[in-house]
């Protein structure tokens, strides 16, 4: 990367929702790659601790990355609090309704959002760019994802999809904050690792009677 680059990642902040094997695996490539300050936020603190002691205990995390563990609840009161100093959200949480929730408060703050959600084989990724992309609530119906699923991923069962999925994570963060190559913002990307299917959905573009990404897509006053 450019110096340029490096210093856009040097001087940024990220925000990571969700801190079971996909929050800790992004948290770490971040780190890998010279974000500033990471800020890892989850309910439980011994998963906090662990992912804390991981990153600091890797061989392959960068030493001087700022991390910042809060024990909170990703809940509507102080959503907006939270994500407010951050440059990139990073949705690894489990809770759809958690989920949506993000998406709204990004819209609503104008910061981008890393979203992947799914269940055993089936994953998608999004990367939300608010005023070029549609809200989650949007951007599902439109991609086809009418059902979501009840119960959390199965981490342990499943480590090399996560591992996978938690990648392109930070992939799509990494090249946000450093403007790298081209983000579009308004696709996404299905993955069915059992079948071997892969696909893209584009043109998932704000939608203009939509409270949350047509504000978003709206000329600022």
């Amino acid at each position: 990367m450019s110096e340029e680059a490096q210093l856009r990642l040097i001087s940024s902040t990220v925000l990571v929702l969700g801190m079971h094997w996909t929050g800790q695996t992004v948290a770490k490539q971040l780190s890998l790659a010279g974000v500033g300050k990471i800020i890892l936020l989850d309910e439980n603190p011994k998963l906090l601790s662990d992912a804390s002691r991981a990153i600091a205990g890797s061989n392959w995390s960068n030493k001087d990355s700022e991390i910042i563990c809060r024990a909170w609840s990703f809940e509507a009161q102080r959503s907006e609090q939270m994500i407010a100093d951050a440059d990139v959200v990073v949705d690894c949480l489990d809770n759809w309704q958690q989920k949506l929730l993000a998406s709204d408060v990004c819209m609503l703050l104008d910061k981008p959002l890393v979203h992947a959600g799914g269940s055993r084989f089936r994953f998608q990724t999004y990367m939300m760019v608010p005023g070029k992309s549609a809200c989650l609530r949007c951007a599902f119906p439109q991609a086809g994802i009418d059902d979501v699923p009840l119960e959390a991923p199965d981490d342990a069962g499943l480590v090399a999809i996560m591992s996978m999925v938690a990648a392109i994570q930070a992939i799509d963060t990494i090249k946000i904050i450093a403007h790298l190559g081209i983000s579009q913002g308004n696709e996404l990307h299905k993955f069915d690792f059992l079948s071997g299917e892969f696909d893209s959905i584009r043109g998932l573009d704000p939608r203009s009677d939509c409270p949350d990404c047509g504000r978003a897509s709206s000329p600022r006053t």
